[in-house]
């Protein structure tokens, strides 16, 4: 059976070597396919009504690179091509510079020969490869690279310090083009039947596969060098936001002054090619949306394919009618607006998304997660279809809500910069502006924040705190957030509010908490320095109360074992804290200072600690009730703290309660050792586990330390 086998084998090889030998003279494997037609060039010069076209190639330099590279070729008539000069004032190719030429071609050009599969599943190294209907990316990598570039332009600065007054030569950016198939609005969720596209370009019939405000009336031309997309009109030159917006400030002039504040400059490292070899610049934008980036709102491949920005702009009749009805009743000017409020202005009228018609008709949401009924067809005038998004021309302004919750007054009066500056950088703006919260706003003035040891520091754009070395220093988003929350209340029950010109105390979003008595408000900080912060004025809102301070809440310097080292009449009690092991000492990596610390306060988030003082300690010692044994030692100082429950004289908190002294563990649950409150106004008593009672009294006690409370006691605690 090998035998067979094997001479069947040798039959078959030798008829092919036969076979081949014979067609040696007639294929060539370098040959184009007999299957495809010339070649791009070939293939438009048989069509006969392209002749425009190749006139443009020509005209761009592109004829050899179009003969001998792979490419895929998007063809506009001659016809459509007149029509299109027409529109711009010029008869033919001939009135086109080289650069004018290149830049209108090379729209109109892929590098790389693609199907119509390949055009609108486009390849991912990071995603699998090619795309296809529901894969990671799908058909949403909409947006094309082309080698088309914008043109350099001079741009006055206006308002950037480092160049303000001058003319800078702006680099051009290289555009990318949209590919609008029936595909991409089934993956995004918008209208497959063409109605998302035809709002944007209504000229344009639709038939499920459009390059830009062209229709693809034939699609997939197969050429020896990749494939031609006939179209039924020319692609024209395409803006950025930016740009039209520069061009067009006949309309949009209010806008486009305002976001001029935030434009940056910087130099590219490169030069024209003049005489003058004149520098070439880079603008962008900072604070907001950087709408002057062709490349969109997303720099990392691939996402920045599939987003683009939106802009919602009202005229300058409509923008101006507002700031001068709102802002302007405030501020001198606009010059005198605090930036931020110029911020969230514009802002509000910038999404970071491709927002459809469809898409906004069921729910729009703003940059700041603001929900606006917004109806694309009786709120919008017109749309303009960018390079790097659309513009929707409204005729009303939608401001973001910031400008009309509870906290709103903060961003029209200048004398909240700093508080403002603090809620932006915190993130707390959406928190304190939903409806669904009922809030407790405490504003403190610039002045008031300073004396607390808070600044808005301007040339660096910079909230800094007052250090115990007397220096400024930068302030981490951490504790810009904690002093914020010092001045916020989100949990406020069944929409009550605490009525502050009682007395009592509140806890504030921070964890901290505060006295107030005849709408004066002390913190752990203002009870450290004696004063208060005065209630000026009150407000009511959407979601809550606003209420003006001429001063600070000031946040307490220091947590539970920080107080207790500070206070010279604890420091028995501190130094027992050291000898059993619970406290030592850290330094501050920013000051260099050595603090003390008790690690096991971070177990828990609350905590009321009944410190006894020296004289209470000696008198334990004397009577032999402090612990020489070390576990003993660690257990009798921790039955003096209460974890989780904050408990002042005020009559408020009462019954049995746990300190943090462990009596026993088993696999699932700790038991801790118990310990009875009787609580009255001003009058606290605590009965420990032998039955001993231990009154407060009411002048050392609610002393305000981080996240809790602590009170001196003339007694040791026994368990």
């Amino acid at each position: 059976m090998k035998f067979i086998n094997f001479f069947a084998n040798f039959l078959l090889i030798i008829a092919l070597m036969f076979i081949l030998s014979n067609c040696k003279e007639q294929f060539d494997p370098y040959a184009d396919p007999p299957w495809l037609g010339g070649s791009i060039i070939e293939t438009l010069e048989k069509e006969g009504d392209y002749t425009i076209l190749l006139n443009l190639i020509r005209k761009a330099g592109y004829e050899e690179s179009i003969e001998k590279g792979l490419f895929t070729v998007f063809a506009a008539s001659d016809s459509s091509f007149n029509a299109y000069f027409k529109s711009v004032g010029i008869d033919s190719v001939g009135q086109l510079s080289e650069q004018q030429a290149l830049q209108l071609f090379t729209l109109n050009v892929l590098n790389t020969p693609r199907s119509r599969q390949q055009l609108i599943y486009d390849y991912s190294y990071w995603h699998g490869g090619w795309q296809e209907a529901n894969s990671e990316l799908g058909a949403l990598l909409f947006r094309l690279n082309t080698r088309s570039k914008s043109s350099d332009y001079y741009d006055e600065v206006r308002y950037f310090e480092e160049f303000k007054g001058e003319k800078l030569k702006i680099k051009g950016q290289e555009k990318k083009v949209p590919l609008f198939s029936t595909e991409f609005f089934e993956e995004y969720n918008g209208a497959p039947n063409g109605l998302d596209y035809t709002y944007f370009f209504p000229e344009t019939e639709w038939s499920g596969l459009q390059w830009y405000n062209a229709n693809i009336v034939k699609a997939e031309v197969k050429c020896s060098n990749g494939f031609v997309y006939y179209l039924d009109r020319v692609v024209p030159e395409i803006p950025s936001i930016e740009e039209y917006l520069k061009n067009n400030q006949d309309k949009y002039s209010a806008f486009y002054d305002l976001i001029q504040r935030f434009a940056i400059y910087s130099f590219t490292g490169e030069y024209e090619d003049d005489a003058d070899k004149t520098a070439l610049y880079r603008k962008d934008y900072s604070q907001i949306s950087n709408i002057a980036a062709e490349i969109g709102p997303s720099s990392q491949p691939p996402y920045d394919r599939r987003s683009t920005f939106s802009l919602y702009l009202p005229n300058n009749e409509i923008l101006e009618q507002y700031i001068n009805t709102t802002f302007l009743n405030q501020f001198s000017s606009i010059d005198s607006i605090p930036e931020i409020s110029l911020v969230f202005l514009v802002q509000s009228c910038i999404t970071s998304s491709f927002d459809i018609p469809s898409k906004i008709e069921r729910s729009f949401v703003n940059y700041y997660g603001d929900y606006i009924a917004i109806d694309p067809y009786t709120d919008v005038d017109e749309v303009e279809f960018l390079s790097n998004g659309p513009l929707y021309v409204m005729n009303k302004f939608y401001p973001p809500r910031a400008f009309e919750s509870t906290i709103s007054p903060v961003f029209f009066d200048n004398k909240y910069t700093t508080f403002l500056y603090g809620i932006n950088n915190a993130r707390l703006v959406a928190s304190v502006t939903s409806p669904e919260l009922n809030v407790t706003i405490f504003a403190p003035t610039n002045e008031g924040l300073l004396e607390g040891g808070i600044r808005y520091y301007k040339p660096r754009k910079q909230l800094e705190s007052l250090k115990e070395d007397n220096t400024w220093s930068y302030m981490e988003y951490v504790d810009v957030k904690s002093f914020v929350s010092d001045h916020l209340k989100t949990d406020n029950p069944g929409g009550s509010q605490v009525d502050f010109s009682g007395e009592g105390f509140t806890k504030m979003s921070s964890g901290n908490y505060i006295y107030y008595k005849n709408n004066k408000l002390q913190g752990g900080g203002n009870q450290e320095i004696d004063n208060y912060a005065t209630i000026l004025s009150s407000k009511d809102g959407d979601n809550g109360r606003f209420y003006t301070l001429d001063k600070a809440i000031i946040s307490p310097k220091y947590d539970p074992v920080r107080f207790i080292g500070n206070d010279e009449n604890l420091s028995e009690f501190f130094n027992l804290l050291f000898i059993s092991g619970l406290a030592d000492t850290v330094i501050d990596e920013t000051t260099e200072i050595p603090y003390p610390r008790m690690t096991s306060l971070n177990q828990f988030d609350f905590w009321t600690v009944f410190a006894p003082t020296n004289d209470a300690i000696t008198t334990a010692r004397n009577n032999g009730l402090i612990p020489e044994d070390n576990l003993e030692l660690q257990n009798f100082l921790l039955y003096h703290f209460v974890k989780e429950d904050v408990i002042f004289d005020d009559g408020v908190l009462n019954g049995t309660f746990y300190t943090a002294k462990k009596d026993s563990s088993i696999t699932t649950k700790t038991y801790y050792a118990p310990i009875d409150i009787e609580n009255s106004y001003k009058n606290l008593r605590i009965v420990d586990r032998t039955g001993n009672n231990v009154d407060v009294d009411h002048n050392s006690a609610n002393k305000l330390v981080r996240l809790g409370v602590l009170h001196k006691i003339d007694n040791v605690l026994l368990n």
